[in-house]
């Protein structure tokens, strides 16, 4: 069968010439699956929006989410939108009950595993890593077992997407003011509280404080300590390593003059806003801080102190993580999600917007902070200097023995307690705590 067409000529006559039939459908086909990606999507991709719950402060900043998580997503992915909601522990049952469970988590190894697992919402990864071709051996080992000895199992139950780093942060014009040499790397916790005491005084009516170490729990992440036995639920801080920890720690809010402790955000305040702090020691807060923004701030990093039990340890793995849950109708797309956040474009992005990346190759480090300019002549290597702890065995009720170690150790350099009776009472009120909830 034939169809028959005319064509004029240059010279203006008509050529009549017929086409095999076949031939016309046989191009037609060819014009149509010129760009099969394309012709893909269009047809076997329905619009899907993902829900992802993130923790209120120190994760994503929404400009952070859009970069790292919502534009390259869709950039890549155009049917997949991500919606980020506000995610807490304290959330999970009421999601459960509204059907309001994120397709992806976003929290950390440390206290947020263990939430998510108690839950029944956590789901094995192995089959999906497989399916979608996700290569494990880009990233460091330990932050890959850290996430595992979290949910207490073999196989893994998130991924990773960034570590926080830990690191002293000093104000050079509180030493300079004081004349007092900026502090170095690889200073021991004894070394960094002697320093302290140079640098905490009564200037007028203004009190300087030398050094503020932050949270107990973080000292004890370098020395890989636990809360809670995971077998028998019962508290095992009353030792010498977790006594080492709260006299270091007592020793530092004794110092006359720098009682007033700051943890946390009060204390990045005292940096940054009172500019009453000398020192800092904290985890990555280049940008909770906005430190980009304080451009009357003379400050830079040093290592982060370390005992002498365990030299060149940092904390422990503080993961930022992406944990899939088994309630998300969505499996595919939530790789796809997790594809993109841990793809070579997106961690070097982030590794130059000063995050901390997760991969073993040192491109991601070179290009630590790269694109910002504010840490141009900063001691970027100090970063680097501390390895991370090995991690401890988190459980369900550590953050509640965090907050009983907390008071006990304000106990200690407030009202003078001896450290082994704060250990005592501490572990007595952790055991207390633990066998109330079991009820």
């Amino acid at each position: 069968m034939f169809n028959w067409r005319n064509v004029k000529t240059t010279a203006g006559s008509t050529l009549r010439y017929a086409i095999p039939v076949a031939a016309i459908a046989a191009l037609a086909a060819c014009s149509q699956s010129a760009d099969p990606k394309t012709a893909v999507k269009k047809e076997e991709h329905a619009p899907v929006t993902l829900k992802i719950g993130v923790k209120k402060s120190g994760y994503l900043t929404d400009e952070e989410f859009k970069r790292f998580f919502a534009d390259p997503v869709v950039k890549k992915y155009p049917w997949i939108t991500t919606e980020r909601i506000d995610y807490d522990d304290k959330l999970i049952p009421e999601m459960i009950a509204s059907n309001g469970v994120p397709d992806i988590i976003v929290t950390n190894n440390v206290n947020g595993i263990p939430a998510i697992s108690d839950a029944k919402l956590l789901t094995s990864m192995t089959e999906g890593l497989k399916k979608h071709s996700v290569d494990l051996t880009r990233f460091e080992p330990q932050s890959l077992e850290a996430i595992k000895a979290a949910a207490q199992r073999d196989d893994l139950v998130a991924i990773p997407y960034t570590r926080s780093f830990s690191a002293l942060y000093y104000n050079k014009d509180i030493f300079d003011k004081f004349a007092v040499p900026y502090p170095k790397d690889g200073m021991t916790w004894q070394e960094a509280t002697e320093l302290a005491k140079r640098l905490t005084r009564l200037d007028g009516t203004t009190q300087y404080r030398g050094l503020e170490p932050n949270v107990p729990e973080r000292m004890a992440m370098q020395l890989s300590l636990p809360f809670v036995d995971t077998n028998t639920n019962k508290s095992v801080i009353n030792n010498e390593l977790w006594k080492k920890v709260l006299v270091q720690a007592a020793d530092i809010y004794k110092i006359p003059g720098n009682e007033k402790h700051a943890w946390k955000t009060s204390g990045i305040n005292a940096f940054t806003k009172d500019r009453t702090l000398a020192m800092l020691a904290d985890v990555n807060i280049i940008t909770t801080a906005r430190l980009g923004e304080l451009t009357d701030l003379k400050w830079d990093f040093a290592a982060y102190p370390v005992f002498p039990e365990a030299p060149g340890k940092g904390m422990g793995p503080d993961l930022h993580i992406m944990v899939p849950t088994s309630a998300s109708k969505y499996p595919d797309a939530v790789y796809n999600v997790i594809q993109t956040v841990i793809s070579d474009e997106v961690q070097l992005d982030m590794a130059k917007q000063g995050r901390n990346s997760i991969m073993k190759d040192d491109k991601y480090k070179t290009a630590f902070g790269q694109d910002l300019p504010f840490l141009k002549g900063k001691n970027i290597a100090a970063v680097f200097k501390t390895t991370t702890a090995d991690p401890y065995k988190p459980s369900l009720y550590d953050t509640g023995a965090m907050t009983v170690i907390q008071a006990e150790l304000r106990n200690m350099f407030q009202k003078n307690k001896d450290v082994n009776s704060a250990l005592r009472d501490a572990e007595e009120k952790i055991n207390s705590d633990i066998k109330a909830k079991g009820q």
